[in-house]
């Protein structure tokens, strides 16, 4: 299970990234190695059935990583849909 972050230490994360948000320059180039994706682009929804074992798996997993399940299972869809691309 994941490691429960204290109030104070989220709250004062939270002012940190805000902090540095308010501050960022947005005319500066992405850093090397970033990606953009969905620029502008209309989304579909996708539905996937699974157990509640896998689904509690994957939950766990992305609760590990502070992450949303959607946002961690697309990330491994798109990163698998990369990998078949390229082994065509």
């Amino acid at each position: 299970m994941a490691k429960k972050l204290d109030p104070r230490e989220a709250s004062a994360a939270r002012e940190d990234a805000r902090r540095l948000e308010a501050g960022a320059d947005t005319g500066e180039p992405y850093p090397d190695g970033t990606v953009i994706s969905r620029p502008n682009q209309a989304s579909r929804m996708f539905n996937v059935r699974l157990s509640e074992e896998q689904f509690a798996a994957i939950q766990e997993i992305a609760e590990s990583q502070h992450l949303p399940m959607s946002t961690m299972a697309r990330a491994w869809l798109l990163d698998r849909l990369d990998k078949e691309r390229h082994a065509s």
